[in-house]
């Protein structure tokens, strides 16, 4: 065979080669990364072959030009690529042709470099994965960035991941080799392995490392997420038990946050947790975060002008009524339910001054709803164990906050619609609202869309229509539609790494315990006041409340703060005004503009020393509290708070038991009791009064000193710099929401 002969099959071999070169890089370099993983896997079903038998013909040259027979040349050239798969590299046969022609030499060399560059690809398609994770997972683990550790599977678990830009983050949990392929593809990083098993290797490097940690618990059993958090208690008290003289405690708390998910209906299980975590383990109900949302996006009182509220008393004009349809009561919606009634309280105008306007609750379930355990438990304690008491042992009792009235009826019963028109027809000067939360995202949705149409039929413009849904669908055009609105987004509001660690909600309601406890120190006299006014008495009283929130705290009082600064919203919209983010539209109200809407006819005083705290004026009170919008608010705010602690189970404490019950400590409860679930305070705004006049006759106090009226004030009072502090600023309400 002449060398000519042999340069032009060089020739066609290296054009070959060429092309598979480039269109390879080019698959690899211009796929997406599902694409480009699903081609890397055809190099272990035979695509790596196309270069192997490229070098046949040109092996096949090298051995006829040595002077075999064409049979002879091709077994060998055959058995030469073959050696080539496992990249033994043989010129020895081929060695007198590649002297005489260098195309042929750099053809030959050029085949060799793919076969290599080849035998990577494949390599890749068997263990890329496995490389690819291996190194991640080692990566995460030595990173100097905070970490993030996910225990458990599924798609809100690799939501949180996304979500989660700041950390160096894993997955870990068992998984199928398809769940393992689909993590991959989305550049998740995780551990195939048992929760439980990997936990020491986490808990080791807490030990080692100075780092922080965020580990999410969100198993698919509410057994396994138990178990786990047992787990991870047994360490931390382990570790802090055995550190305890080099401050391991206050060690473990800086630097480990741990968030799981769990089932209300175990949640006295993951508080007996909490409470063995030194503050470390914190239980999220997403069924209270989805409800906390949409009362913070849509207070009641958004929807109601200037015909239904007068602002200049935050009262409801007389013949308005608040209706509350709620479609279904599982765990959604009754948990949308309580947080509503902690929320959405409203007053009127009675014949001796303001009196509460209870919200009716319309609740449409195909089961008997009323009849629940974790009702009975919580909301209606307090209508079960004040029924029939005698009143005199009791300072004056609220009434129920709100009204419920019960319809077993399926939403396929051909009575449903009248039962539901027959609601709205009796409400014509109120407003109504109609919360669909009975089946999945669709079925909700499909209800929403008849529900709508049967409001144009009816002719009904005071409707409301919330769509309790999982996952945002853009693709509806009902929420395009006048007051129709989804709620309870999951991805936004629950499993969100930035909502879960710190929403601007929580942030606030701990700001304003840190705020009222800077103001103790220095109205108690307990720290020089010139210390107290210091930056650094500011940040280490605020480090020490944020300790106290999640070691001290319990669950009720955390909650209790949160639900306060939930209501703030809706008691500016009883004035006519709103709250939003500093980012949004509308010109921000000043601290003065505000206070001469709010506070006019009783305007705030400040300490005669014009004390100043973390930039906000310390208000002096007393026991004159005279009728105005001020005065109005301060008794909604008990109400809403009265309403809070019967949604919770607490009842009132006896007079008894206010002016002679001790705690452990010898000291006066004042009828208040976490355990037992009682408060003194659950009364009217008369009964406060009553109160303080016992508590500073038993102690021998002034009534100004036990007066508990003033912290009604307190949100109000101090709103403006709350939301300052917190990002937002005060508007204007618009006309309709």
């Amino acid at each position: 065979m002449s060398i000519t002969a042999i340069n032009a099959i060089a020739g066609i071999c290296f054009a070959l080669l060429t092309i598979e070169f480039v269109y390879v890089l080019l698959r690899l370099a211009f796929s997406d990364r599902k694409s480009r993983i699903a081609f890397l896997k055809n190099f272990k079903i035979g695509r790596c072959a196309i270069v192997y038998v490229i070098a046949i013909p040109l092996y096949l040259a090298g051995h006829m030009y040595g002077g075999k027979s064409f049979f002879d040349g091709l077994f060998s050239a055959v058995h030469q690529c073959v050696n080539l798969v496992v990249l033994k590299y043989s010129t020895d046969s081929v060695a007198m042709l590649m002297k005489e022609s260098a195309f042929y030499a750099a053809t030959m060399y050029y085949c060799f470099i793919l076969v290599a560059f080849n035998a990577l690809l494949f390599i890749s398609s068997l263990a890329g994965m496995r490389i690819w994770r291996k190194a991640n997972a080692a990566y995460v683990r030595r990173s100097s960035r905070d970490k993030l550790f996910i225990f458990g599977r599924g798609e809100e678990c690799e939501q949180l991941y996304s979500s989660g830009e700041n950390y160096s983050k894993l997955i870990v949990s068992e998984l199928t080799q398809e769940e393992k392929q689909d993590l991959y593809v989305k550049k998740i990083c995780f551990v195939p392995r048992r929760a439980e098993n990997y936990i020491p290797v986490v808990f080791s490097d807490i030990v080692k490392r100075k780092d922080k940690y965020v580990i999410v618990i969100n198993e698919r059993t509410q057994d396994e997420n138990i178990r786990l958090c047992d787990t991870f208690v047994h360490m931390i008290r382990k570790y802090v038990q055995e550190g305890e003289e080099k401050g391991a405690e206050q060690d473990i708390f800086d630097r480990v946050q741990i968030y799981v998910f769990g089932n209300p209906q175990y949640e006295d299980i993951y508080n007996d947790l909490q409470k063995r975590a030194y503050g470390c383990l914190r239980y999220v109900n997403k069924y209270q975060r989805t409800a906390i949302d949409f009362v913070k996006r849509y207070p009641f009182a958004l929807f109601m002008d200037e015909t239904q509220v007068d602002h200049s008393t935050a009262l409801v004009r007389d013949g308005v009524d608040i209706n509350a349809i709620m479609i279904g009561f599982g765990k959604a919606n009754r948990q949308i339910f309580l947080t509503s009634v902690a929320n959405n309280q409203f007053m009127t105008q009675g014949e001796n001054g303001p009196v509460n306007k209870q919200v009716n609750y319309y609740i449409y379930d195909k089961e008997n709803a009323e009849n629940n355990k974790n009702l009975n438990h919580s909301y209606y304690r307090y209508k079960t164990e004040t029924a029939g008491v005698d009143a005199s042992k009791y300072l004056p009792l609220p009434e129920m906050p709100a009204n419920e009235f019960y319809s077993k009826l399926d939403i396929n019963d051909n009575t449903f619609y009248a039962n539901i028109r027959g609601v709205l027809d009796s409400n014509k000067k109120g407003v109504n609202f109609a919360v669909i939360a009975f089946g999945s995202d669709l079925d909700n949705i499909d209800f929403a869309y008849k529900l709508n149409e049967k409001r144009r039929e009816w002719n009904v413009d005071n409707l409301i229509i919330f769509v309790k849904v999982r996952k945002t669908h853009d693709e509806v055009s009902l929420f395009n539609e006048k007051d129709c609105f989804e709620i309870g987004t999951e991805a936004s509001c629950v499993y969100d790494m930035n909502a879960l660690t710190n929403g601007w909600l929580y942030a606030m309601a701990r700001s304003r315990d840190e705020l009222y406890s800077l103001e103790y120190d220095y109205t108690s006299g307990n720290v020089d006041k010139e210390t107290i006014k210091s930056a650094e008495y500011v940040e280490q009283c605020r480090k020490a409340c944020y300790k106290n929130w999640f070691t001290r705290r319990t669950q009720l009082e955390r909650d209790s703060n949160i639900y306060c600064c939930l209501s703030l919203r809706s008691k500016l919209n009883l004035i006519g005004l709103d709250c939003v983010g500093k980012e949004c539209e509308g010109k921000a109200l000043t601290n003065e503009e505000y206070l001469e809407i709010y506070s006019k006819g009783f305007p705030l005083v400040p300490r005669k020393d014009k004390a100043e705290l973390w930039g906000k004026p310390i208000i002096s009170y007393d026991l004159n509290f005279p009728d105005s919008l001020r005065t109005n608010l301060a008794i909604n705010e008990h109400q809403r708070w009265n309403a809070y602690m019967i949604s919770k189970g607490l009842v009132p404490a006896t007079i008894d038991a206010i002016l002679n019950e001790k705690n452990d400590k010898g000291k006066f409860t004042n009828g208040k009791n976490y355990e037992l679930r009682r408060h003194g305070n659950i009364t009217t705004m008369q009964g406060l009064i009553d109160f303080r006049k016992l508590v500073a006759k038993r102690s021998g106090m002034s009534e100004e000193d036990c007066d508990v009226i003033k912290y009604d004030y307190q949100l109000m009072d101090d709103a403006w710099w709350l939301l300052d502090m917190n990002g937002c600023k005060i508007i204007k309400k618009s006309a309709r929401g």
